[in-house]
Formats: C-alpha cells, sequence, structure tokens
C-alpha cells in the first residue's frame, strides 16, 4: 500500500543516469514540461574534475537544464546537484552529472548532440533561434562536441591529394608578428572522395608540414600525387615529405597567371593608341573580362565588341588566337603533344610581340611540374569548389573570430567530422 505510483515516461526521457523521475510538471500557457529528479538509493558521487568517488556531502544546489523539445513543448530537468569532498582534490567539488553538457551545466547531452546535429545544416545563430537558446551557449556545445570527434578523428589513407589556400580572416584581424600568409588556412582534399582530410592554419610551408607529420612518414610514401598552385612553400613540403609524390601544377591557376599576362599587354596596347579614340574606348580597363573569358563563353554582345577590335588592332586579334590556342593545349592527351602546341604558342607569342605572355610562357615551358598536368590530369578543381562552400559557410556565419573553430567547422560541412560519417553522432 505503501508503495509509490510509477509515472510512464516516453524513451527520450528515461536517459537520466543516478536519477530517477518523482514529477512532470506541465505548463500549457508557456508550452513547457518540467521533469523533477531525484537520486537513486546508494547512488556514487563522483568528482567533475579528477573522476574521483568523492567524500562526505558538503551542501548542494538546484539545477534547471534544457532537454530535447517534446512536440512542441520546451522541456527541462530539474534536480539537485550535490557538493563533496574530494579526497585527491583535497576540495569541495560538484559532483559529476553524466547526462549533463560538458560545454554547459544548463544543457543536457541529448541536446548538446542535436545542436550539433542541426549545426551540420545551419548557422549556430539559426540554431540558437529554432531552440530558443543563447548562441554564445550553441557556440560553446557545438565546439565542445566538434573538439570531442576531432580527438578520435583519424585521417583516412589517400594517395592523391589537392590542396589550396583559402582566405580565414581580414587584416584587421591580423596579430603582431604574422604576415598575410598567417590570414589564410590550408585546406588539404582528397582527390578520391572529394572530402576535406586536414585543415592548417596558415599557407606557410609549415601549414602542410604539420599535416604530413600528422599522418607519418609511412602515410606521406603512399602519396602518388599532389595537386597544387605555385606557390613555392607547398612545393617544398611536398618534396621534403613526399620523396614518391608527383607535383602537378593546377591548371586553373596557370590560366589565370596567363591571363594576367594577357591583361599586361592588352594595358601596354591600349598606352599605345589613343585613349580618346574608338579604339581607346573599346580597350579600356572595363572590358578586360571580355579579352580574357573564353570564346564559347561571351554573349552576343561581347563577341561583336571582340570582333570590333580585332578588326581595328591587329595585335589583339593575335592575342586573342594565343589565348584560345592556350586554352585547347589542355585538351591535349599526351606530354608530347602538349609540347608542339606549346612550341607554336611560343612563336607566336614572339612574332605578335606580346612580351608578357612571352615572357611568362618563357619561365613554365621549362618547368616539369606544368607538364605533369599531361601525364595525371589532375586539378585542384575539387578545392576550389569546397573553397565556394567555405566562403557560403563564412558569409551564414557573418565571418569567424576563433580560427579552431573555423577549422572545425570545414571538416564538418566538408569533411567527416559530422553524422553522416561518424557513428558517434548517430
Amino acid at each position: 500500500m505503501d508503495a509509490k505510483t510509477k509515472i510512464y515516461l516516453p524513451v527520450v526521457f528515461r536517459n537520466f543516469q543516478g536519477f530517477e523521475t518523482i514529477d512532470i510538471k506541465e505548463f500549457q500557457t508557456k508550452l513547457e514540461m518540467e521533469i523533477i529528479l531525484e537520486p537513486i538509493k546508494d547512488k556514487e558521487h563522483y568528482c567533475t574534475v579528477c573522476d574521483s568517488k568523492l567524500g562526505a556531502q558538503d551542501g548542494g544546489y538546484w539545477v534547471r537544464a534544457r532537454h530535447m523539445r517534446m512536440m512542441n513543448w520546451s522541456v527541462f530537468v530539474t534536480f539537485r546537484r550535490e557538493k563533496r569532498h574530494c579526497p585527491k582534490c583535497n576540495k569541495i567539488r560538484s559532483e559529476k552529472i553524466d547526462f549533463i553538457s560538458d560545454a554547459t551545466p544548463h544543457v543536457t547531452k541529448d541536446l548538446a548532440w542535436w545542436i550539433n546535429r542541426l549545426t551540420e545544416m545551419t548557422s549556430v545563430l539559426a540554431v540558437s533561434r529554432l531552440e530558443s537558446l543563447d548562441k554564445q551557449t550553441c557556440y560553446n556545445v557545438d565546439k565542445d562536441i566538434l573538439t570531442k570527434l576531432l580527438q578520435g578523428y583519424k585521417i583516412p589513407e589517400v594517395t592523391r591529394i589537392s590542396v589550396d589556400e583559402v582566405y580565414s580572416r581580414g587584416k584587421k584581424q591580423q596579430k603582431e608578428g604574422e604576415t598575410r600568409d598567417d590570414l589564410f588556412l590550408t585546406v588539404i582534399t582528397d582527390i578520391k572522395t572529394h572530402k576535406v582530410i586536414w585543415v592548417s592554419h596558415s599557407r606557410r610551408k609549415e601549414g602542410l608540414d604539420e599535416f604530413f607529420m600528422i599522418i607519418g612518414k609511412a602515410a606521406c610514401e603512399r602519396i602518388e600525387v599532389v595537386a597544387t598552385d605555385q606557390h613555392e612553400g607547398y612545393g617544398a613540403s611536398v618534396r621534403e615529405h613526399c620523396p614518391k609524390a608527383t607535383l602537378v601544377w593546377d591548371r586553373f591557376h596557370l590560366v589565370q597567371k596567363f591571363n594576367d599576362a594577357l591583361n599586361e599587354d592588352r594595358k601596354v596596347e591600349l598606352d599605345r593608341i589613343d585613349p580618346k579614340g574608338p579604339m581607346g574606348d573599346l580597350m579600356n580597363g572595363k572590358y578586360r573580362f571580355i579579352f580574357m573569358s573564353r570564346a564559347y563563353k561571351r554573349s552576343e554582345t561581347d563577341k561583336k565588341h571582340i570582333d570590333e577590335v580585332m578588326k581595328l588592332n591587329e595585335k589583339i586579334a593575335k592575342m586573342e588566337i594565343l589565348k584560345e590556342k592556350f586554352h585547347s593545349m589542355f585538351n591535349c592527351s599526351s606530354v608530347e603533344t602538349a609540347k608542339d602546341v606549346m612550341s607554336e604558342i611560343y612563336q607566336w607569342a614572339f612574332e605578335a610581340r606580346a612580351r608578357n605572355i612571352f615572357k611568362w610562357l618563357t619561365t613554365i615551358r621549362k618547368k616539369q611540374n606544368f607538364w605533369n598536368y599531361w601525364i595525371y590530369k589532375v586539378t585542384t578543381g575539387i578545392s576550389e569548389g569546397i573553397n565556394r562552400v567555405i566562403k557560403g559557410l563564412k558569409w551564414q556565419a557573418f565571418g569567424y573570430k576563433d580560427m579552431n573553430y573555423f577549422k572545425l567547422k570545414i571538416l564538418q560541412k566538408a569533411g567527416y567530422l559530422n553524422s553522416k560519417y561518424n557513428p558517434l553522432t548517430v
């Protein structure tokens, strides 16, 4: 007759280790539910700092923590947290509560993991509004879980990687002793899986060195191809740590460099002619992107513009042929064929007196890293696509002040630190 009536609880409300539910209160006007807990009989108490078993009780305090929503109702868990003497710390410590988040005592672990899952799809600010939580609380919870996932993260074995930098913070965030290189992050992507496998601070040589040292010497020797731009720091790091790897300069960065030389020659030609005449207006700076773009990508208006300029200026016409020929070279099936095309382009640049193009071609055609593209046909195009994802991530969050958190978010959004690939979040 003295036995307590048991309260029925949904499964989601039963996981409170060391406690049992004694009451549930409902506040219909607020759409809130409060679960009242009390410790089970003979409950053992452990220190939050050293995990040692606590001794005699020395007071306590009430805790009200947010839990998972039930339908549209906000759910809170209320219990008394005891303070006891820790013999190892020799201090009075609060007892460890297994179902409370390590990042904040005001949120349960179930809700913390749910917040982390939501941030895979949207920003921390949006999650804080959705769950009616403080933004800083959501940030602390998300960073705590991502940090824990990183501790158990193992970089997958790779044979072909793409390395590129992404601009992470502005000059106003540049610290004393840093250079412009430190304003970037180095992003390493697996070419096979199209996933980011690591992110390092800065685009210095040391940024890529960090990745190679983490995976170890044996893993470095299995890397066959590294696609990157012409950044010397990356090249030096690859030569030092991956003796068997072939460095391939990315075609998109090479095209960009060619276009820069092309634009310089356009400006030289513009200085030669009368800027107030019809040719000057047709070749001024606002049209520079038309000159550098591929013919098939131009609109009908742009095509008419280029045709008119080519009729009036022979050098511009030759430079247009040079540009199209340079682009077509990347369609060659072998190094030998590409070298034949390059010889033609080189000769035409000399005959057209396109000095900036000729000077750049003279340098680039001597580099083996340039010709490696026709052997392996790999680019950093994957990294460029991921950079767009990263820029979208920055835009969504209105920028990041915490660069360590930014690295974790990149690995979450474009890598493996998420519920799809990590079973701990399921």
